[in-house]
């Protein structure tokens, strides 16, 4: 296994705490990374069938995060782009400070038939066109590490 993919799991089962399973561990990390699932079927054909997180089931839902100098069409151009490949933009915050962009997204992949991974790898296009970095992660992996 490689060293990065250890230091997340590692990471993800340190922020979940002592009474998270090992099953509950790899659902999130599987889904973060967009690896297939235990049954064989891709990460993208939709959400893992049972696995949970904090007794509940784990989400399709995605937080995306965007940063950089400002310049017009950022926006706009990470958002058509979740349109087109049918993701549900649920909720935005959006904040120019002193000529810098930062941006919080909140969007449901359900439908799509789309992962994490898949959307990190289309928003890079324009997030490279436009000079600004772009993160997409899963739901429960951001709560999981940021959680208070």
């Amino acid at each position: 296994m490689p060293a990065d993919v250890r230091a997340l799991i590692e990471r993800i089962a340190a922020a979940l705490g002592p009474d998270a399973s090992p099953a509950q561990v790899e659902a999130i990390a599987r889904a973060a990374l967009g690896h297939e699932r235990g049954d064989g079927a891709s990460a993208s054909a939709g959400p893992p069938s049972s696995p949970t997180v904090g007794g509940g089931p784990i989400s399709g839902r995605i937080l995306v995060t965007s940063f950089g100098c400002d310049r017009p069409g950022i926006l706009a151009a990470i958002t058509t782009d979740l349109f087109e490949a049918g993701v549900n933009v649920l909720d935005v915050s959006q904040k120019i400070l002193q000529g810098y962009f930062t941006l919080i997204l909140l969007a449901d992949l359900a439908g799509s038939g789309l992962g994490p991974k898949d959307v990190q790898q289309r928003l890079t296009t324009h997030a490279d066109r436009l000079g600004v970095r772009v993160l997409v992660q899963h739901e429960e992996l951001f709560y999981a590490m940021h959680r208070p």
